[in-house]
Order: C-alpha cells, then sequence, then structure tokens
C-alpha cells in the first residue's frame, strides 16, 4: 500500500487501539475509576451560578442544531474552495461521527460506580462515549480538513480550544466522566483519518513539487510550537481557575487527580486535530 495512504489508516487503528483502552481503564481498572471519578469530582466543584450558566451555552453548542449549522458552513467553505468531494465528506464525518457516536453508547452502556459520581452529577450508564465531545471534535476536524494548508495550524488550535470548552463544560455540569470525553475525542479522530484515506485515494491534479515542498516548511514550525504553548496555556487556565474559584491553594492540593485529568484530557484535544493536520502536511 501506498505511504500516503497507509499512514492515516495506521494512525486511524491507533485511535481503536487507544478508544479501547481508555474504555477498559475507565470500565475495569480500580486506578482508572478512581481518576475518573476525581476529575469529575473536580470540575462539578467549580461550579458556581455563572459558571453554570456558561458551561451550559458551551455544551449547547455540541447540540445536533448548531454542529449541523456550522458543518453546513464548513461544507459550504470546501464548496467555494472548488472542493464538492470534500464537502460532501465533512458532512459525511458528522453524520458517521453521530450515529457511530449513539450506537455506541448503547452497545457499551455500563452503570458507573456511585461512589465515582460526587453529588452533582449524573452520569448515565449510557454514557461513553460523548456525543457531545465527539460533535465538537469532529467540527474541529472538518475545519482543519477545509482549511488551506497555511492556515490548517490556526484552524487546528481554534478546534482544539473548541473542543476542550465542550468537553470540559458537559463534564462540569456532571453529564460526562473525562474519560467519555476523550473516548468522543479518539472516536472523531479515527473517522476523519478513514475520510482523509478516502479523499487521497480519489485522483486529483498534481501540485509543483517546488510548491508542495515551500508550504510544508512553512507549517510545520506553528503546528508544532502552537500546539506545546496551548496545551502549557490550557493546563495554567485550569490551575489558576481552581485556585481563584475556590480562594485558596487547598483546593489544588487536595484535587491533583482532577488537575491530571484535566490536563490529559486537553492534551488529547490539542494533539488530535495538530496531528491529523501534521498528517495532511505529509503528502
Amino acid at each position: 500500500m501506498d505511504r500516503v495512504l497507509r499512514r492515516p489508516l495506521l494512525l486511524a487503528a491507533g485511535c481503536a487501539l487507544v478508544f479501547g483502552l481508555v474504555l477498559l481503564t475507565a470500565y475495569v481498572s480500580a486506578r482508572g475509576r478512581w481518576l475518573d471519578g476525581a476529575g469529575l469530582a473536580g470540575f462539578v466543584d467549580l461550579q458556581s451560578p455563572w459558571v453554570e450558566d456558561l458551561t451550559t451555552r458551551l455544551a449547547g453548542l455540541g447540540n445536533a442544531v448548531p454542529v449541523g449549522l456550522a458543518g453546513a458552513m464548513l461544507a459550504a467553505v470546501a464548496i467555494a474552495r472548488g472542493r464538492p468531494r470534500l464537502a460532501a465528506g465533512v458532512l459525511l464525518l458528522l453524520a458517521a461521527t453521530s450515529v457511530s457516536s449513539q450506537v455506541l453508547k448503547v452497545v457499551l452502556a455500563h452503570p458507573r460506580y456511585s461512589e465515582s459520581i460526587p453529588a452533582g452529577g449524573h452520569v448515565a450508564s449510557e454514557a461513553f462515549p460523548s456525543g457531545h465531545a465527539t460533535a465538537a471534535m469532529s467540527l474541529a476536524l472538518g475545519a482543519v480538513l477545509v482549511a488551506p494548508r497555511h492556515l490548517r495550524p490556526a484552524a487546528a488550535l481554534l478546534g482544539a480550544t473548541f473542543a476542550v470548552a465542550v468537553g470540559f463544560s458537559v463534564v462540569s455540569l456532571g453529564w460526562h466522566f473525562p474519560s467519555d470525553v476523550v473516548g468522543g475525542y479518539l472516536l472523531a479522530t479515527g473517522w476523519a483519518l478513514l475520510l482523509v484515506t478516502a479523499l487521497r485515494r480519489a485522483p486529483r491534479p498534481e501540485r509543483r513539487p517546488r510548491q508542495r515542498t515551500a508550504i510544508s516548511r512553512r507549517t510545520a514550525t506553528p503546528i508544532e510550537l502552537g500546539l506545546a504553548a496551548t496545551a502549557v496555556a490550557a493546563l495554567a487556565l485550569v490551575a489558576l481557575a481552581a485556585i481563584q474559584l475556590h480562594g485558596t491553594p487547598d483546593f489544588t492540593r487536595d484535587h491533583a487527580g482532577f488537575l491530571a485529568v484535566a490536563a490529559a484530557t486537553a492534551t488529547a484535544a490539542l494533539a488530535l486535530p495538530a496531528g491529523v493536520a501534521a498528517t495532511l502536511r505529509r503528502t
């Protein structure tokens, strides 16, 4: 198989493997259940009247109507760029991730341990993976696919920020464990990589090697530096928010598990779109 096609297929398989590992950790491992519960408890503890209003609005962006409208806008951008197959692919991506996330919720339904769900949390047995997180990451990856090459780093960072906002919100509201959110991110990324493979199999105009090489050099550094800077900023904001909202650094010490889970979730949300953007760059 051609290397250009093999790379996204291998990465999609990797997403499926990590998805399974996250599922097993959240359902079977005692340590994993503890971390999941600590993460959920920490996010729920951040709630206050204005935080709840903000997170409710952000979580609503992962509902069907906003996602559908955003997907139509991405398809319109692709058509305006003369890429009708890409427009159809983005809409197919949103449909596939939406249907598969709902099917997997039923197939993977599992009652969560009551001691892992803090007061204010109401996680249903049909929660893995999070549909809202899946939809948010699907839009983020759709933006990466639709964006011109020189704008893909910015699209990856903005899309990842959107996915983090929606993912953190559904956990803060007590709807999902952090593992549900990470599972949704991985599901969306796996589908996006399969879409990349399908699009690459289709014939397309040949570009001059000099133009392709120059673009590759120009986009490599922003992806890597932007990802690292945003990951550090996300972790710092989580820690500062925890201290500010509770008025004491004791919260940080008492919620080490929460901070670790929040950092891991944010890093996953940032790394996956950047990884897809880097894969698209390696033609």
